[in-house]
């Protein structure tokens, strides 16, 4: 092969690796577009309180609902809390609405129900939950709230776990007391005291130390 061929077929090569950057460096921008993000409503619920409930008194919880999405929702929406056994009466005080109108019910007396209108994005409402607490609640409680849209899609919940002391609820179940609801006299001070300084006869034995229990399957003879 001359010298004059050897020029032509470089010259080739290197034409058509040119053509190949020129031809990426125009895709490229086309490429990386034509994929934009979809657009949606997305809806977004929060539920919050501070401290502990006191029996005979209110509780009070923090709900917010906001559209965090980039498109309105196609319909209007609805917010429900359920109470737990041990509250009633829920009843709304607003701290802001920044959204479609709220219109809040409690059918049957347990349970909060909120409508709105079309949310836009960024469209929210928060609002004051507030209940009665029965004297004889339970030492625990959560509370879920569910917020939907009316023609279903979109959906969001936020549960609140929340303690109510009582006389008989050994401070949420802390304390360091007996594993079992009642005392045998010197039997589990005993072996509590066997677990937690290896020594029978050591008086005022509590229960200070992680205990591990094992259960071993008897064996076919």
């Amino acid at each position: 092969m001359g010298k004059a061929t050897m020029r032509i077929h470089t010259l080739k090569r290197r034409i058509a690796a040119l053509g190949t950057v020129l031809g990426l460096g125009v895709a490229l921008p086309f490429t990386l577009g034509v994929t934009p993000a979809q657009a949606q409503a997305q809806l977004d619920i929060t539920k919050t309180h501070v401290g502990d409930f006191s029996r005979g008194g209110e509780g009070i919880y923090r709900v917010t609902v906001i559209n965090s999405g980039t498109e309105a929702t196609p319909s209007g929406t609805r917010m429900t809390d359920v109470l737990p056994t041990g509250l009633t009466s829920p009843r709304v005080r607003f701290f802001s609405n920044n959204s479609a109108p709220v219109s809040c019910t409690s059918p049957g007396g347990d349970r909060l129900v909120c409508d709105t209108g079309v949310l836009q994005p960024g469209d929210n409402y928060t609002l004051e939950l507030v209940t009665d607490v029965d004297a004889d609640a339970p030492c625990t409680i959560t509370n879920i709230a569910t917020v939907v849209g009316l023609t279903g899609g979109i959906s969001d919940s936020a549960s609140d776990p929340t303690n109510i002391p009582g006389p008989n609820c050994n401070g949420g179940g802390g304390g360091g007391g007996s594993l079992l609801p009642i005392s045998l006299s010197g039997v589990i001070p005993m072996f509590n005291n066997i677990s937690t300084n290896t020594n029978i006869n050591s008086p005022g034995a509590t229960n200070t130390s992680k205990q591990h229990f094992k259960v071993t399957a008897p064996t076919d003879q």
